[in-house]
């Protein structure tokens, strides 16, 4: 387990890994003070309303305080938004009085019926007695006046009807004032496409106010081509005051988890509603991992459309200089990819002398493996077990077998661990891997039990599961690989996100591995460059067998089938599908890895091209298009750690008070907790205009400073 710094200091400069902090003496109970806690109203739970069921996603991702309410079942009043120790409603300018929240996320434009005009002025009361903003992801802004006393319009967000439809290109229109504060990390300059159901309206900018006398004046941020409001920011005038007692940011677009406009916009609603101050952070990361290093992969045969057995592919000492370079070229082309570094899952076995033998001998002359140990630096290596052994269950039945191999005792099993990583240390692989912490299973066996028969004509991403199989969360896991993996000092598992139960950051509780502390499961997602391909002819055929001629074949319309194609694609569509699926991943601000196979690292031209870097190269291209942020490279085993900070920090009580007077935020926790994340403190890592900070909180308070960054 790692150690952290306890730190129990007034006043102290923390020399974190990512950032000086001061911290300062906590203050006492101020006016004019806020939690960090963001209030989402909903029109239903997370299957009645599309856009909670966007937005949750992305706070739980990012580790933002949050509360949902219920605006068709519940009953908002003023005590919920501020109240007093003892619970009573309050006001700002009242001594020890609190704000609960410091932003306010309207999944709908004008809520639910239930939802009453008194309630509406209880909410903007709120609003603007403490200055918290406003966010609305989606609806028609329509204009509503209150037939009961005391009469008038209550709900205005100051912008008439132009047009409805589902496909608009939007324009970026952000104002001056606004050009640090809002959106600044999507690439402007190009449109983004806006492809479900939206509103586009005008701007009134007129004379007409709701009853509590402030004048709605509209700025557009994100427009249509015939320069309708599609995203606007709403600032609320009072004619006797050159600021807004109110703030809104509102979308007339329909947003849902899986539209790719959604993902792009998602982070600005939270971070503007928050007014960049809040628990948690957003960053943007890609790891790409290359599997069965120094073992050969079967290849696709076109002409029969299956796997040929006897047609393989293993890399050349060539192919590892041509990674080499093609990895300097692709940190050239693309700056926000940083010291991006591909990671290597290896098997041993395939560089030794004798893979039998039981003393180990590295095979440092062969072509493969010399070329491995010389560009080592370049790379990062992953532990994939020794030969690629299967860790799936062996048959329960005596005398039954199963059509693959299978080990019987935990000794075999941890074998295969410990002399993987008596290669790595014979080649001299890098440390700062952390070898003896991850491990790769070959196809990720071990966590679900096909019952002794796996259909080998597919690649293993896209395997059949049979109805026989025994998924991970029905105990289809295999105990003795789990105890092996324990006895050995494995923390991280790797899982493929495409397998039910396997797609859950999650500590592996339900099985006794024999060990105090539970190994962690990672995922990692799969991609269509397949494990059996070299280059684009073969991809190309059997993406085009798997998901669209092998259905015409058996007589089916594939436009009926969920996930096939319409019709057949070439290399250029393949990639730029797969850079689609890859860039929402991306847009998750999820760290988990997405895996290939040593073929796909294949030279199958005079240019030096590979599977593996055109996808790369397609899927950072497409993302420089919508976006800006540098993109984080992290090794495997630092995934793992980060996310076992998030696991651990999510099962703590955060408390977190922002004093605007004093212009600090108080955090405490009911247990310690390192490495919290937060975002809007002064003196953490800069990030996308931003500073985001890692400290240690318990039980007793510590103030720190704030520094919003993108104001200055």
């Amino acid at each position: 387990m790692r150690k952290y710094l306890n730190m129990k200091c007034p006043l102290l400069v923390s020399l974190a890994m990512w950032g000086v902090l001061i911290i300062l003496a906590p203050p006492a109970l101020a006016d004019n003070a806020v939690k960090l806690k963001v209030l989402v109203i909903s029109t239903g739970d997370m299957a009645e309303d599309l856009g909670l069921a966007y937005i949750q996603p992305v706070l739980e991702e990012m580790g933002v305080l949050y509360q949902v309410f219920d605006a068709a079942k519940q009953d908002l009043t003023a005590a919920a938004l501020a109240s007093t120790p003892v619970g009573t409603a309050c006001k700002a300018e009242e001594k020890g009085c609190i704000g609960n929240y410091n932003g306010i996320i309207l999944t709908d434009a004008d809520l639910d019926p239930n939802f009453t005009p008194a309630e509406w002025d209880i909410l903007h009361d709120y609003q603007k007695n403490f200055g918290v903003r406003q966010t609305v992801l989606s609806g028609w802004p329509a204009t509503y006046s209150d037939p009961q006393p005391p009469y008038g319009v209550y709900l205005d967000y100051g912008l008439a009807y132009s047009s409805s439809g589902n496909d608009y290109d939007a324009r970026w229109t952000i104002p001056a004032a606004y050009s640090k504060e809002v959106f600044e990390y999507v690439n402007r300059g190009n449109p983004l496409s806006i492809t479900d159901f939206a509103f586009a309206a005008i701007p009134r900018n007129d004379a007409s106010g709701l009853r509590d006398g402030s004048i709605p004046k509209v700025e557009p941020l994100l427009r249509t081509r015939n320069g309708e409001a599609l995203v606007s920011i709403v600032r609320y005038m009072m004619p006797s005051r050159t600021t807004p007692v109110r703030e809104v940011m509102i979308s007339t677009i329909t947003h849902a988890p899986f539209l790719f406009h959604s993902k792009v916009l998602a982070y600005e609603f939270v971070n503007w509603v928050t007014q960049g101050v809040f628990v948690g952070a957003r960053r943007i990361y890609m790891a790409a991992h290359s599997d069965d290093l120094f073992i050969a992969n079967s290849l696709w045969d076109p002409a029969l459309d299956r796997i040929d057995v006897a047609n393989t592919y293993r890399l050349k000492g060539d192919d590892i200089n041509n990674a080499v370079s093609k990895q300097l070229a692709f940190r050239a082309a693309h700056p926000v990819a940083g010291t991006f570094k591909l990671d290597f899952a290896f098997n041993g076995s395939g560089a030794t002398i004798d893979p039998e033998a039981s003393i180990l001998a590295a095979n440092l002359s062969e072509d493969l493996v010399a070329a491995v140990v010389a560009n080592k630096a370049h790379f990062r290596f992953i532990n994939h077990t020794y030969g690629h052994a299967d860790m799936d269950k062996a048959p329960v039945s005596a005398g039954a077998a199963c059509d693959y191999s299978t080990f019987s005792t935990i000794a075999t099993i941890q074998a295969e661990i410990t002399r993987n990583r008596k290669v790595w240390e014979l080649l001299g692989l890098p440390e700062e891997s952390q070898n003896n912490r991850v491990l790769v299973s070959g196809k990720h066996s071990g966590l679900r039990d096909p019952k002794c028969t796996e259909n080998p004509a597919l690649h293993p991403e896209m395997f059949d599961v049979q109805a026989d199989d025994v998924p991970f969360d029905e105990g289809g896991a295999n105990p003795l690989f789990l105890q092996a993996a324990a006895s050995a000092g494995v923390d991280y598992l790797a899982s493929d996100s495409s397998q039910r139960a396997q797609n859950i950051e999650q500590y592996i509780s339900r099985y006794d591995d024999g060990s105090p502390m539970d190994r962690l499961l990672l995922p990692r997602w799969p991609t269509n460059i397949f494990y059996n391909v070299t280059h684009p002819l073969q991809l190309k055929d059997e993406y085009n067998y798997l998901y669209y001629e092998r259905f015409v074949k058996a007589g089916q319309d594939p436009c009926e089938i969920p996930g096939a194609i319409c019709s057949p694609r070439d290399y250029t569509e393949i990639l730029a599908a797969e850079a689609d699926v890859a860039l929402r991943h991306m847009l998750t601000f999820n760290k988990w890895p997405h895996f290939f196979h040593q073929s796909n690292l294949a030279r199958y031209d005079e240019s030096g091209n590979t599977l593996q870097f055109d996808w790369l190269n397609a899927v950072f291209a497409e993302y420089e298009r919508v976006l800006n942020l540098p993109v984080e490279n992290h090794p495997y085993y630092q995934i793992g750690d980060y996310t076992r900070e998030s696991l651990y920090t999510k099962s703590a009580s955060i408390q977190a008070t922002w004093n605007r007077t004093t212009n600090q935020v108080t955090l405490s926790a009911d247990k310690a907790v390192p490495n919290l994340l937060v975002t809007g403190l002064s003196g953490g890592d800069l990030y996308g205009g931003q500073f985001i900070s890692r400290i240690t909180v318990d039980s007793s308070s510590r103030a720190f400073p704030v520094d919003q960054a993108l104001r200055q």
